[in-house]
C-alpha cells in the first residue's frame, strides 16, 4: 500500500470536511490598472493574463494564490511567495488557515475551472464574482495528507513539465517557421487595399445577463480569441433573441470578426473568419462584425491574413488605449492587406493549412502529444484530490 493510501486509511477514513473558501483564506483583489505594468520593474505584477509582469511597487508581501478574474485567461492560477502587486481583477488569496499553500493551488487547478464554467454568469466574456469565489468548496484533509499530496503532485508536475518543455520547445521552432512563411506570404507590397474598401463593420449585440444561456447560438469574445475560424459546430455560447436581432446581427460565410478589447494591446483586434453559414444566429458586443462588400477574398485566406506580424503590428499600434485597448471600425477600415488574385489565395492557405495543423491541431501533431501529457497529468492529479466528503452526524 503507497504511503498516501496509508495516511488516508489512518487520518481520514470516513472522509474529509469541504469548507468555503472563505473560511479557509483572506480574498483580495489588486487596485492596479494594467498598464501599470513596467518593462524592468523590481517586482511580480500579476494581472488578468496568464503569465506574470513587472512593477516597480508592491503591494502583498507572503505566500499568495492568485486568480484571474475575468477575460480570455479567466481562472488562470499562479502560485507566488515574495513581494508583489495584482492588477485589479485579479484575486489575491492569502492567509491559509487548516490548509496549506500548495496544496489549495493543486486543488484549485483540478477544480475551480470547471466551477466556473458550471457557475458565471452566461455573459459574453467569463469572469468570476467574489461571492461565487468565496463559495468554492474545497475538501480539506489533514495537513499530514496535504502534504503528501503536494509532494506527489510536485514531482510529478515536475517530471510532466520536463517532458512538455522539450515538446514545446518543438513547437516554438515550428510557430517561427510559420510566422516566417506566414508574413513571407501575406506581407507584401503590392495589390494592397485597405480593409475598408474590401468590408463594412458592425458592433455586435449587448443584451442583459439573464439572457444568456439558452436560445439561439452566440459567437462570443474567445471563440474568436482562440481560433482563427470559427464552425457552427464549435459555437457554444445561446442568447434570446428576437427577429429584429437577427436581422441585424447576423452572421455569414465570410464574416471577420475581431475582438474589440482587451487588457492589453497585445491581445486587442484578434480576428477570426466564420467557414460556413450559421442561420438563426448573432455574435456578442465584445466583438466587431466586418462583412465582405467585394467578393475579392476567399474565407479560408482571411484566416490568416489577418495575423500576419505586419497586420498584427498595425492593429496594435493602431488601437485606442485608457484602462483597456480597443479598436474600432473606423480604425481597422484604414489598415492596408494584400490581396492576391483567388488562385494565388489558395495556394498560400493549401502552405499555411499545413503550418497550422501542426503548432494548432490538438488531435494531431505536437499540441496532440502536449495535451496528451497534460491530461495524463491531470486524471493522476484529480484522483488524489477525489476525497469522500464527511457527514455530519
Amino acid at each position: 500500500m503507497s504511503k498516501i493510501s496509508e495516511l488516508i486509511k489512518e487520518k481520514c477514513p470516513n472522509g474529509v470536511e469541504y469548507i468555503y473558501l472563505n473560511e479557509l483564506v483572506s480574498i483580495k483583489t489588486g487596485k492596479l490598472n494594467a498598464n501599470a505594468m513596467l518593462e524592468n520593474g523590481k517586482y511580480m505584477f500579476f494581472t488578468c493574463d496568464a503569465k506574470p509582469y513587472k512593477i516597480d511597487k508592491y503591494a502583498f508581501d507572503g505566500e499568495a494564490i492568485l486568480v484571474s478574474g475575468n477575460g480570455s485567461q479567466v481562472g488562470h492560477i499562479n502560485y507566488y511567495f515574495g513581494k508583489f502587486n495584482a492588477y485589479q481583477r485579479t484575486y489575491v488569496l492569502m492567509n491559509f488557515n487548516k490548509i496549506t499553500g500548495k496544496y489549495l493551488y493543486h486543488f484549485l487547478n483540478a477544480y475551480l475551472r470547471k466551477y466556473i464554467d458550471k457557475n458565471s454568469k452566461k455573459g459574453s466574456v467569463p469572469y468570476i464574482t467574489l461571492p461565487m469565489l468565496t463559495k468554492f468548496k474545497v475538501a480539506v484533509p489533514p495537513i499530514e495528507v496535504q502534504e503528501e499530496i503536494v509532494r506527489i503532485l510536485d514531482k510529478f508536475s515536475e517530471l510532466e513539465a520536463e517532458l512538455e518543455a522539450e515538446l514545446e520547445a518543438e513547437l516554438e521552432v515550428r510557430k517561427k517557421e510559420y510566422q516566417y512563411w506566414l508574413g513571407k506570404l501575406i506581407d507584401r507590397n503590392k495589390n494592397l487595399h485597405t480593409i475598408g474598401e474590401l468590408f463594412e463593420f458592425k458592433n455586435g449585440i449587448n443584451k442583459s445577463k439573464e439572457c444568456f444561456g439558452t436560445g439561439n447560438q452566440i459567437i462570443n469574445y474567445t471563440d474568436v480569441y482562440k481560433n482563427n475560424k470559427i464552425t457552427k459546430e464549435m459555437v457554444k455560447g445561446l442568447v434570446e433573441i428576437n427577429t429584429n436581432d437577427l436581422e441585424r446581427y447576423s452572421c455569414n460565410r465570410g464574416d471577420v470578426f475581431f475582438t474589440r478589447t482587451s487588457e492589453t494591446r497585445e491581445e486587442v483586434g484578434f480576428a477570426s473568419v466564420l467557414i460556413n453559414d450559421m442561420d438563426d444566429s448573432v455574435f456578442s458586443g465584445f466583438l466587431l462584425r466586418a462583412r465582405p462588400i467585394t467578393e475579392l477574398l476567399i474565407p479560408e485566406y482571411c484566416a490568416y491574413c489577418f495575423s500576419s506580424p505586419k497586420i498584427r503590428r498595425n492593429i496594435i499600434s493602431s488601437a485606442n488605449f485608457t484602462t483597456r485597448a480597443t479598436v474600432t471600425g473606423p480604425i481597422l477600415s484604414r489598415i492596408k492587406i494584400y490581396v492576391p488574385n483567388k488562385t494565388e489565395q489558395k495556394k498560400i492557405v493549401n502552405i499555411l493549412d499545413k503550418f497550422d495543423k501542426l503548432i494548432n491541431n490538438i488531435s494531431e501533431g505536437i499540441p496532440a502529444e502536449i495535451e496528451a501529457r497534460r491530461k495524463q497529468y491531470e486524471y493522476y492529479r484529480n484522483k488524489l484530490l477525489n476525497f469522500m466528503e464527511l457527514k455530519n452526524e
